[in-house]
């Protein structure tokens, strides 16, 4: 989203050379941020000379005789060029203001949709996920199958059309199948263990290795089942960052495209030379682009004296859209991490080997090795207290 200045193309003209002399140090946001403050700080050193000369010319004015007509007549006219000249920079002021921050709102704009892309393949990478998935699956355990083996063996054996063994039964073939989609958590998992534990105290000397293994089974589906659980509250949180992000760029994309609709930029061009290159020079050059276009779009409508000055009001509801989302992104980023940093915690508490079932800890070891390097990519890709801090200034000069 972008402004423009009011009357004086000489202004108008130093916004064009600054799109022609291209900083190459600097990114495109530094460069209108900075193009923002010289400009506004000539219009006020303007506006100040302006003062000071209208106080002088006043003066003049003033101790000049009524009986020198001519001379006070030109005081006169003097004084009311530049009255005149403070009324031009007064009303260019705000133009320009407007103009530069709305550059700068359309370029984040831009930058909050490339790095929605990310955010958004992050979360539905499967690497961490699947690992940690791994982690509750009872199939996935020696101890688990071993003990299978037996009960299954013992189970045929069995000719009783006892209700409770059948439920009991039941649930084992749902927690053991992970095809089915059961939280390994709640009644189900309760009744396995209490039937089974049940069981337990009724076998005989020839159901020796599955009354031995019994023990080992209960204490994984124990912690497996617990840790199952308390995974699922950070999930959920998941869950919830998804359809924000999700309403995010739903967001993001009706306000680029309404402005690509104002402005007059192509959408072919912006996929083509922004969204889907992965050269940062290339978008830099792009944005720059969009500068121009903004800006020689705001200047016909503005030269236009049915639509003049009437441009700003749009251009600011834009720049405000865009503060929003670009927060609200920081706000959501702010929330990934501490959910990334809640499974660290999570998998901490349950890496002790001395309390847990070495075969269960194992995979936590390298559970944690994967999130590390999860983390170490978020860290790379986005920086929300940046994200956050940047917004709340990113339209006051001088920052």
């Amino acid at each position: 989203m972008k402004k423009i200045q009011l009357l004086l193309a000489i202004c108008l003209t130093a916004v064009n050379v600054t799109f022609a002399q291209v900083e190459t140090t600097k990114t495109v946001v530094e460069q209108i941020k900075d193009d923002r403050d010289k400009q506004l700080q000539k219009l006020t050193e303007k506006l100040q000379n302006n003062e000071a000369e209208v106080s002088q010319l006043a003066e003049r004015l003033s101790s000049i005789d009524n009986r020198r007509s001519n001379e006070k007549i030109q005081a006169m006219e003097n004084l009311q060029i530049a009255l005149e000249n403070r009324i031009k920079i007064i009303e260019e002021t705000p133009k320009t203001r407007t103009s530069l921050n709305g550059q700068l709102a359309f370029t984040e704009l831009l930058s909050i949709q490339r790095d929605i892309q990310p955010a958004d393949l992050f979360l539905t990478s499967r690497t961490f996920f699947t690992q940690l998935g791994n982690v509750s699956n009872l199939q996935q355990y020696n101890d688990f199958n071993n003990w299978r083996t037996e009960y299954d063996k013992w189970y045929t054996k069995q000719k009783s059309n006892d209700q409770m063994l059948e439920l009991v039964n039941s649930s084992v073939e749902l927690i053991g199948d992970a095809a089915n989609n059961v939280p390994l958590y709640g009644s189900i998992v309760q009744t396995v263990s209490s039937g089974i534990s049940a069981l337990l105290t009724s076998l005989g000397r020839k159901d020796k290795d599955l009354a031995e293994k019994t023990p080992k089974m209960l204490r994984l589906l124990n912690v497996t089942s617990q840790f199952e659980y308390q995974k699922s509250l950070i999930d959920h949180e998941w869950e919830l960052i998804n359809k924000e992000l999700f309403q995010l760029q739903l967001e993001d994309s009706l306000l680029l495209n309404e402005q690509f609709a104002y402005y007059g930029i192509s959408e072919n061009e912006y996929r083509r030379n922004y969204l889907e290159t992965t050269l940062e020079n290339k978008r830099e050059t792009y944005k720059i682009g969009c500068r121009k276009i903004i800006s020689e779009k705001l200047t016909a409508i503005d030269s236009d004296k049915e639509t003049k000055g009437k441009w700003i009001g749009q251009v600011e509801i834009y720049m405000y859209k865009v503060q929003s989302l670009r927060l609200r992104f920081g706000q959501l980023t702010t929330r990934m991490l501490s959910n990334i940093e809640r499974y660290e915690s999570l998998i901490s508490v349950y890496s002790d080997n001395t309390k847990f079932p070495s075969e269960f800890t194992n995979k936590l070891t390298g559970l944690s090795v994967t999130l590390s390097a999860v983390k170490n990519k978020f860290y790379t890709s986005f920086r929300p207290a940046k994200y956050i801090e940047d917004s709340a200034v990113m339209y006051i000069e001088g920052q």
